[in-house]
């Protein structure tokens, strides 16, 4: 009787057994197939994302921004309630593209995006506002 039971045992922990190995198989298939899907779509999301800009030798991104936060000339609106429109968040600075930057300007209490040209000078950098838009 005993080794009826050991063999029962043995059975139930084989058929347990090929269950998870079954089971784990197609999981890594799924996840293979989630690899692959992800890949692709990283793949077509670089080929749609425009080329950045190739910044001169020793002109750095974060020069270009402090550049455009001294620029106030450039935003096109009036600060409101005591408020003074500028640059206060460099991550909110877009260069799109080798020409193009869009920047999120506000005074505190108000703001909006613009949208600009930029050419990089050896006398400086030249900007130039294409369009605004206030939120």
């Amino acid at each position: 009787m005993n080794s009826l039971n050991s063999k029962k045992l043995l059975t139930c922990l084989l058929m347990v057994m090929v269950v998870l190995t079954v089971y784990l198989g197609v999981e890594l298939c799924q996840t293979k197939q989630d690899l692959v899907t992800l890949e692709n779509s990283y793949n077509t999301m670089i080929a749609t994302v425009p080329p950045a800009p190739s910044w001169p030798e020793g002109i750095i991104k974060e020069t270009v921004i402090d550049e455009l936060a001294k620029r106030k000339d450039l935003f096109p609106w009036q600060g409101v309630l005591g408020g003074t429109f500028g640059l206060y968040d460099k991550s909110q600075v877009w260069f799109v593209g080798p020409k193009w930057c869009l920047a999120y300007v506000e005074d505190g209490h108000i703001g909006g995006y613009i949208l600009l040209r930029y050419h990089i000078t050896p006398k400086g950098i030249e900007w130039q506002l294409l369009d605004s838009e206030d939120i």
